[in-house]
């Protein structure tokens, strides 16, 4: 691992998306999701809260994501209520469109998928009910509640229960609140061992899960530790995503400084890596090709 670890303050920016046809993926997005379309060129729609971008869908895929692809699992946006998850879980019912709710202990998330197969976590952090975490022998995974109680972090979320923070008005509200943020990105891998030293060794992230046998490996800062994730869970039946697919174009990294940025080009260059930097951003791809865009915060 590096020497060098990317600051706390380090945060995850927009992150773009290829879509087969943007109006057919604004409903998720926006009637369901309740981002805001903040720009529209026709070959691009930015959309998120109060001014600031947090998804750029990108028109021009020429198929759909298949299930299982190595590409996007899927990008979450965080909120910072149960009473604001309660609201988009209140859209998504309202919609019609299938989702599916887990309840993860450390978390409380609701997912959907645009019809161009992108995928999409909408959840809220719940820390105060998690106490610990342990691995069996053959990797099982168990997290301890603060009440003692142990659980595998994939129980479904009771969503009746969720919706009654919404009390029985009947109001579904629109719009997303404005201290959503994007929290983390998670993609399918083949060789997560080199993507983590890539994320770890050359950009500075700090370890978290690192489990063959879990199926997961994850890192981030030590103000989140799961900030960019990759699993195996498809196996044997993962396979590339088809050209042109829909999925993944670039996430970005915010990083509090230039120092910062010089850093980790610094790394990539004695590693002979490459990457290239135009107006302030380093621009590099991981070793399984995901597109990342690094930036002071700030520009």
């Amino acid at each position: 691992m590096s020497e060098e670890l990317l600051a706390s303050a380090t945060h995850l920016g927009p992150v773009h998306l290829r879509v087969v046809d943007i109006a057919a993926a604004l409903p998720v997005w926006v009637d369901a999701v309740g981002l805001a379309v903040l720009g529209d060129d026709g070959a691009a729609v930015e959309l998120g809260v109060d001014g600031k971008a947090l998804i750029v869908l990108h028109a021009g895929a020429d198929a759909v994501l298949p299930p299982k692809a190595r590409d996007l699992f899927h990008v979450a946006i965080h909120v910072t209520t149960r009473k604001e998850l309660a609201r988009v879980a209140a859209r998504l019912k309202a919609s019609g469109m299938r989702y599916s709710a887990q309840d993860h202990l450390i978390s409380e998330s609701l997912y959907v998928s645009d019809p161009s197969g992108n995928g999409l976590e909408i959840c809220v952090d719940t820390p105060e009910r998690y106490a610990s975490r342990e691995e069996a022998a053959d990797g099982r995974v168990s997290l301890i509640a603060t009440d003692g109680s142990a659980h595998s972090g994939l129980e479904p979320l009771d969503v009746a229960g969720l919706l009654r923070e919404l009390g029985n008005s009947g109001h579904v509200e629109p719009m997303l609140a404005a201290d959503a943020f994007i929290g983390h990105i998670h993609m399918r891998a083949r060789s997560p061992e080199a993507l983590m030293a890539f994320y770890l060794g050359m950009l500075g992230f700090r370890p978290h899960i690192q489990s063959r046998s879990f199926g997961l490996f994850d890192c981030g800062t030590d103000r989140r530790p799961h900030m960019v994730a990759f699993n195996i869970w498809a196996r044997d039946e993962l396979r590339e995503p088809p050209p042109g697919a829909a999925g993944l174009d670039h996430f970005t990294v915010v990083v509090p400084s230039a120092e910062d940025l010089a850093a980790v080009a610094r790394r990539l260059g004695n590693a002979n890596l490459p990457s290239t930097q135009t107006d302030g951003a380093l621009h590099l791809a991981d070793s399984e090709g995901n597109r990342l865009r690094i930036v002071v915060a700030g520009d």
